[in-house]
């Protein structure tokens, strides 16, 4: 029941990925982009081939005995970083957008991967980080431009007008490497 779905905000159309849970249907979902707030059954579920769903027919009550629940859309109060396992390489993420690409004397990738294929693009993947007040950062996935390989976050194919939350232990799979998302624990002990 890990599943992901792709869901649609009813106010901007960002495209959030959300684990399938028990109940869903009765708990609320915040858009990172633009902060709508609403049950889930509000959201549009976007099919495999990308057409939206037809749209629920809620209208809106809820029964008060309900607990309200949010769905976890990957709220931090640290800045994640990716590690590439195949390479040895880790890189820390900075607030706001991170490019990411393969490496190339005319790459303006922030941070540049050294491939033996020349399938990965000089600048091929963003992660964008967003301070939420009160919240902490929220890590975003979208891909740089609109032609480049297939890429997956996890088993999932990102499409161009996808922007996907991260969550630590996410791993992105690029045409010619794996990148794995994690935040690291501050009060973890060495």
């Amino acid at each position: 029941m890990n599943e992901i779905i792709k869901i649609v905000c009813p106010r901007c159309g960002a495209v959030l990925s959300v684990r399938n849970q028990p109940g869903i249907e009765t708990k609320n979902v915040t858009c990172p982009v633009c902060k709508y707030k609403g049950l889930f059954t509000t959201f549009k579920r976007q099919t495999a081939a990308g057409n939206d769903d037809p749209p629920t027919d809620y209208t809106g009550k809820q029964s008060a005995s309900k607990e309200e629940t949010d769905v976890n859309i990957g709220l931090n109060f640290t800045l994640g970083r990716i590690i590439v396992p195949d390479k040895e390489l880790a890189f820390q993420l900075k607030p706001g957008k991170n490019v990411i690409g393969r490496k190339s004397s005319s790459s303006t990738a922030d941070f540049q991967i050294p491939c033996i294929n020349n399938r990965m693009s000089r600048e091929h993947l963003v992660i964008e980080i967003r301070k939420v007040p009160g919240k902490g950062f929220v890590h975003y996935v979208s891909l740089y431009k609109e032609k480049v390989n297939p890429t997956f976050l996890g088993s999932v194919k990102l499409e161009y007008s996808d922007t996907l939350v991260l969550n630590h232990g996410d791993v992105i799979k690029l045409p010619d490497v794996d990148l794995l998302f994690e935040i690291p624990d501050d009060e973890a002990t060495v």
